[in-house]
């Protein structure tokens, strides 16, 4: 089975086919199927069977019921060849319209703003795009993990250059390109049950198309699609559209009311059964005087046309409304003329309420007829109704198809089919295979954004390594076209890392450990974390709020930790400490509290620091001592502490804040520190070595 989900081009010249071209086109009520042969680009129809499922066996698109389908399709099959006298082997079939899932979705690439904005670019933007949309539909396909989507196509919304909207971004400079877009989608699940119930009656599928591909092809010329067009197939579950632009199909959607709402409402006003409703709604587009009927309870009744147009009004208008949303949504705007097709076509006033709903002339909205396909199809029936549009056009298809080279490609060495007369790009092909963007183009690993000291900031991933591709041996890339014989080559791409920052590789940070009175503090650039202080091999995370405090000054330390610098000393290494003293790793600094109007330095106690510690009391009298060769009487201290080396500094004319050289601290002929305790005959030598 192959995927065909291109456009009918002009047909080229042949001769008479000898092999009959069966078509099958699988409704929501019934089966219609063709038997025709080509000759010259005219399909000749040699027959039309016709045959309603005996009860409900589809549901918007989907075989619900495949036994079902497989034995009304195989009525189908054997009425033919009983006709005809011929045996049908494979069969041309097409996914219904309402089966495709289509999804907006937006992208956006940041650029260095240096370079202009290249093809390359734009292929980037839109197939990221088709990829968040994919991503998008798998999302809410209500816990169906196993869903596997075909790529159809994509329609661009609109671009944006630096969040201004642009209608091409091609040669332009920016910092920030984007676009939004909506892409479609047919889930595997249709095409798998469309080959079981084939296979189930011994057919083999030639190629599936999409219904609005076959009626674009039955009603609207390759020639007419370089205008804005819009094609509304009218079913009875779903409303399929088309839209063309540019030479192609350039996007799909569906309504999701269409006939049968209309019948269901004539069910609820008339209270008959869902047979008579039909009846009487098609009775509307016969022309007739009078509609007669029977209710459920077996009572007959005749109402006027005119009565039956009024009850269903509402239900129409709303259909339009519906209609004319979906066309809005995806083309952006009104289109230059709207084709309407399907049996639902037929209903009273749907032209003429279409047209005035999207703002538009009436007579640019038709129903579609028979000028174009008169043209390709010739056939003694009447196939003239807008109800042929999408079993004639999967007919004409066909036709093409049959008349067309096979277009055979290899992926790996692995032969992808797809029946076109046009070349694929090698992004169309691959995504049409079932492959995806990240295998084609990976993604830049996620960004980390965080603020620091109120500032934002953001760390990107690494950019991804795209994927190798060669044709025929031969360089290529996405945007390559592809003919019909090339082997195309991919080695997937690898994606981008995740950015991990560490808050070493945003602040220049350096912990530092310092000590007062052997009391523990962190001091040098401390970093906090969503306010916990961390290390430099911290891993920042996105929205990570960072500060950071410098704490390299005892005057910076003291006010961190509220010790009051003024009211104290601060002693390191028997050295005095001014206020804006540099911290170092690993200092151990002694402090103690000053008393009011003390003009000595403080009395501390080397192996007792703490002022708790220094409740040891001196006894209370003079002592004597010799400093630097003078005696000196020392009167008790007031509070009964001892006295220490570092007050004898307050008996010499010597300033430890200004030094002169090294000092010389003596006690009794042994270097001393500040701390040690004077006692009664100690001889002391203080002085600056030169």
């Amino acid at each position: 089975m192959e995927l065909n989900f291109s456009q009918t081009e002009d047909m080229p010249n042949n001769e008479i086919s000898t092999k009959p071209i069966f078509v099958l086109d699988i409704g929501t009520h019934s089966i219609i199927g063709i038997v025709g042969f080509c000759d010259k680009n005219i399909f000749y129809v040699k027959d039309i069977c016709q045959s309603e499922y005996p009860r409900r066996a589809m549901i918007d698109g989907q075989i619900e019921d495949i036994e079902q389908v497989a034995q009304t399709a195989d009525k189908v099959r054997k009425q033919l060849e009983k006709n005809l006298n011929i045996h049908l082997t494979d069969v041309y079939v097409a996914a219904a319209g309402r089966s495709l899932k289509t999804q907006k979705a937006s992208y956006e690439i940041e650029l260095d703003g240096k370079e202009c904005v290249q093809k390359k670019h734009i292929n980037d933007l839109e197939m990221c795009a088709i990829q968040s949309a994919e991503e998008g539909l798998l999302e809410n396909s209500e816990g169906n993990s196993n869903l596997l989507l075909y790529y159809v196509g994509h329609s661009v919304m609109k671009y944006y250059l630096d969040d201004y909207p642009i209608s091409t971004l091609l040669d332009h400079h920016g910092r920030k390109i984007k676009v939004d877009i909506i892409a479609t989608f047919l889930p595997s699940e249709v095409l798998e049950s469309l080959n079981v119930t084939m296979n189930k009656i011994g057919l083999e599928i030639n190629s599936v198309t999409l219904e609005p591909i076959a009626a674009m092809n039955a009603i609207i010329p390759k020639e007419l699609r370089m205008l804005n067009l819009a094609l509304v197939d009218i079913g009875a579950g779903t409303s399929d559209i088309a839209i063309s632009e540019g030479g192609s199909v350039v996007a799909y959607t569906m309504a999701t009311i269409a006939g049968d709402e209309i019948t269901e409402k004539i069910v609820q006003d008339y209270l008959v059964d869902f047979e008579m409703a039909e009846k009487m709604k098609l009775s509307l587009s016969q022309n007739v005087e009078k509609i007669q009927y029977e209710d459920i309870l077996g009572f007959s009744y005749c109402i006027s046309p005119t009565e039956l147009k009024e009850k269903i009004q509402p239900s129409v208008e709303q259909l339009c409304d519906e209609i004319c949303g979906r066309i809005l949504e995806v083309n952006g705007k009104a289109p230059s003329a709207v084709f309407m097709v399907g049996g639902g076509s037929k209903l009273p006033n749907i032209c003429s309420m279409v047209a005035q709903k999207l703002n538009i002339d009436e007579n640019k909205v038709a129903v579609g007829g028979s000028n174009y396909m008169k043209k390709l199809v010739s056939s003694e029936q009447n196939i003239n109704g807008p109800e042929f549009a999408t079993p004639m056009g999967i007919a004409i298809t066909a036709m093409t198809e049959q008349n067309s080279e096979k277009f055979t490609v290899t992926i790996n060495g692995k032969e992808a089919n797809v029946i076109t007369k046009k070349p694929v790009t090698v992004m169309e092909l691959l995504l049409m295979n079932g492959y995806e963007r990240n295998q084609l183009m990976g993604r830049s690993g996620k960004s980390v954004t965080f603020e620091i000291d109120g500032r934002q900031r953001t760390v990107r991933g690494t950019r991804p390594t795209p994927a190798s591709i060669t044709i025929n041996g031969v360089q290529a890339n996405i945007t390559t076209q592809v003919n019909a014989g090339d082997g195309v080559e991919v080695v997937p791409s690898v994606s981008g890392e995740d950015a991990s920052p560490k808050v070493e590789d945003v602040v220049d940070c350096e912990l530092l450990t310092v000590y007062l009175n052997d009391v523990e503090y962190t001091a040098g650039t401390i970093v906090y974390v969503n306010g916990s202080v961390v290390d430099k091999n911290q891993i920042i995370k996105d929205l990570d709020v960072i500060t950071v405090e410098e704490i390299d000054t005892l005057q910076k330390l003291c006010d961190k930790v509220e010790i009051e610098y003024d009211n104290n000393w601060f002693i390191k290494d028997g050295m005095i400490l001014t206020d804006d003293y540099l911290l170092q790793d690993g200092d151990e600094i002694i402090y103690k509290l000053a008393e009011k109007n003390d003009t000595q330095l403080p009395i501390l106690d080397e192996d007792n620091p703490q002022e708790e510690q220094l409740e040891g009391r001196a006894p209370n009298k003079k002592i004597s001592v010799t400093i630097n060769g003078m005696k000196v009487e020392l009167e008790p201290k007031p509070d009964r502490s001892y006295y220490q080396f570092v007050d004898m500094l307050n008996f010499v004319n010597i300033d430890p804040t200004k030094p002169e050289g090294n000092i010389i601290l003596r006690l009794n002929n042994e270097n001393a520190s500040y701390l040690d305790r004077i006692s009664d005959h100690d001889t002391i030598d203080i002085y600056w070595e030169r």
